[in-house]
């Protein structure tokens, strides 16, 4: 009997666009999802009085990010067919961690983050949504800021051919609905 093989799709987009809230929702039907892993590194930075660390440390916080969202994508494949819905969603990937530090201009060395061995069959992209966005503890960019590396992660998941579905400005329920009605037309289609 051959393995069903759950779908990977990554939620992603720039800072505040509402992948945290969609990821919840996902959550909450049922669907295994893993949670933004920079939040805990930011989080643990703070308490020790840094206030930025991806600005004042960047090679440290993308190596650390990487590792951490590799894990998890490494994770989902342990789960694989074991899952009751057909589909894993990741809070962004691997291919954030590029987009950052391109969108930011930090030299890095590709091959440390060699993106080829991370193939997610989608990502849907939230869009930059300016009557939503707010700085919080976590979130320290400007509006301005997050639109120019929402098309920095655009750009950087469709030049490694990951299939992009944008899912426009409605309130949560209208998205989360939007996003399943896709998901399940896409699967049947």
């Amino acid at each position: 009997m051959p393995v069903i093989k759950n779908k990977k799709i990554v939620i992603s987009g720039g800072p505040g666009s509402g992948k945290t809230t969609l990821i919840n929702l996902l959550r909450d039907r049922g669907y295994t999802c893993f949670s933004e892993f920079s939040r805990v590194l930011i989080n643990s930075a703070q308490k020790k009085g840094e206030i930025n660390i991806f600005k004042s440390q960047p090679d440290f916080f993308s190596e650390e990010v990487w590792k951490g969202r590799k894990l998890q994508f490494k994770n989902s494949q342990l789960s694989e067919g074991k899952n009751k819905n057909s589909f894993i969603f990741f809070d962004r990937g691997l291919h954030d961690v590029v987009a950052y530090l391109e969108c930011t201009g930090v030299h890095y060395d590709p091959q440390k983050y060699n993106l080829s061995d991370f193939r997610y069959d989608m990502v849907i992209l939230l869009p930059p949504w300016k009557a939503i966005y707010t700085k919080d503890k976590e979130r320290n960019e400007s509006f301005d800021e997050a639109e120019n590396l929402y098309f920095y992660i655009r750009n950087t998941y469709q030049k490694n051919n990951i299939p992009i579905v944008e899912i426009p400005f409605q309130c949560p329920e209208v998205r989360i609905s939007t996003l399943l009605n896709y998901l399940f037309d896409e699967k049947t289609g």
